[in-house]
């Protein structure tokens, strides 16, 4: 009897605590700036739907870039070459600014840009670079002005696999996240990043951009399918991360969510019952 009683006490505990493990998974809409699903239906013909509701939608430039599956629904296909390339609507920067976590699903046979804002003005993010001769891991170029700091990741992300890229930055440290894994963290050297240029940014291509889809560079071009695209100006917790590269639909849905009605009360209901 009492091993019975401890069995109910132990699944009714189960029950009440399972939403809180839950809630750590998903991820707080707090400071998103941009999120690109690149699903069919937040396409329009040469529009990118910023489904973040920031009105940040992009400008597909080129004419093969083409939707295809992809790590989660529908990707975009970049061909690598400097005419095809995403121009970003609105979202441009002055100001330093002091914190950042950049998301994307690469599926990369080669380097290529995934977004930038200007390396040498606010930041950039890439599978492998045209500095360092690093052809293959994650790169990221965050400007403290002055000067630049490169850094790199430990894994090689350019193998025509699928892998989840995560950049971060929070004024004290930088981190590179693979496959929802911390891949390479270095401190920051200031508290903020830019150096005061106003610039415009792609997806799949350098920015060198003082106005809404203006000068690009450099032109190595982004090379694979891209998929879930997202921009927070705060950095993302470990769980966030970890959530994001499970690949879920929807990554603000409400996981917690449930029907309160009667469920708790049946649940135990049946626990008593049983003998």
């Amino acid at each position: 009897m009492k091993t019975i009683h401890t069995l109910r006490l132990l699944m009714l505990g189960l029950i009440l605590i399972g939403p809180v493990l839950v809630v750590n998974a998903q991820v707080s809409e707090d400071d998103l700036i941009i999120y690109y699903s690149f699903n069919q239906d937040t396409l329009n013909g040469a529009d990118v739907t910023d489904v973040s509701g920031n009105g940040n939608d992009g400008l597909i430039k080129g004419s093969d870039i083409e939707a295809v599956d992809g790590a989660v629904g529908e990707g975009l296909s970049f061909p690598g070459a400097a005419t095809d390339y995403i121009s970003v609507r609105n979202h441009m920067y002055v100001d330093p600014f002091p914190a950042l976590t950049i998301a994307a699903w690469v599926k990369a046979p080669a380097r290529g840009m995934i977004a930038s804002w200007d390396r040498s003005e606010f930041f950039r993010f890439a599978v492998g670079d045209d500095v360092g001769g690093n052809a293959a891991t994650t790169f990221v170029a965050f400007d403290h002005c002055c000067p630049v700091h490169d850094w790199f990741g430990e894994t090689d992300v350019a193998d025509d696999e699928w892998h989840h890229l995560v950049a971060w930055f929070d004024g004290n440290e930088k981190r590179i996240y693979v496959d929802g894994e911390l891949d390479a963290s270095v401190d920051a050297t200031t508290e903020v990043i830019g150096a005061g240029q106003s610039r415009f940014g792609f997806i799949g291509i350098g920015s060198e951009a003082g106005s809404f889809d203006a000068a690009t560079g450099p032109t190595w071009a982004y090379n694979g399918i891209m998929d879930e695209y997202l921009m927070f100006h705060r950095p993302l917790s470990e769980d966030e991360i970890e959530h994001l590269a499970s690949g879920p639909t929807d990554p603000f849905a409400d996981l917690t969510a449930v029907d309160p009605n009667g469920k708790l009360s049946t649940t135990w209901g049946n626990i008593k019952t049983a003998k």
